[in-house]
């Protein structure tokens, strides 16, 4: 069984795949263009998809499952705080909230099991990390101007989003 400290940081993972979800829920609202709809729409497939990934194996351990009420008024805190901003900077933001506060204990969430120790626990902290890091890198490209922009989330969605181009 994994120590207290990987207890400890799986939820706090799994808060934030809850902070993440509301903020980008809220966003998706905002969203302009049928390219603005499926990046936000991307996103909050890759939080809702993290939570879903998390939900055995806090199971499994005994932890809770509820999102929590904190999580939510964050997320929502977030979505006010970024929503106003243009596109771009919007996600210069989210890219510099998400690398100070996430992303450490995201990857840390890898170093406090081992493979030995919980195949599936170790798999899944893995996961959680480069799931975060294709999250910055998304935000990234958008602030850099670069075609496909979401695609490292893409390629971590076990059920994309179709792109429906210019279509209404």
């Amino acid at each position: 069984m994994p120590n207290q400290e990987f207890l400890d940081c799986l939820t706090e993972v799994y808060i934030g795949e809850q902070v993440g979800e509301v903020a980008f829920e809220a966003l998706l609202g905002k969203a302009e263009t049928p390219e603005q709809i499926y990046i936000m729409g991307s996103l909050l497939q890759l939080e809702t998809e993290g939570k879903a990934l998390i939900r055995p194996l806090l199971s499994r351990l005994g932890l809770s499952m509820m999102d929590s009420p904190q999580g939510r008024e964050n997320g929502l805190a977030a979505s006010q705080s970024m929503g106003g901003l243009p596109w771009k900077e919007r996600f210069g933001a989210m890219r510099d909230i998400v690398t100070e506060n996430f992303l450490p204990r995201y990857v840390e969430l890898g170093t406090l099991v081992s493979e030995k120790e919980d195949p599936a626990a170790a798999k899944l902290a893995k996961f959680m990390g480069d799931h975060e890091r294709a999250l910055v890198a998304t935000a990234e490209n958008i602030v850099q101007g670069r075609e496909d922009p979401a695609a490292p989330v893409v390629a971590l969605l076990h059920f994309p989003l179709t792109y429906a181009g210019d279509a209404k």
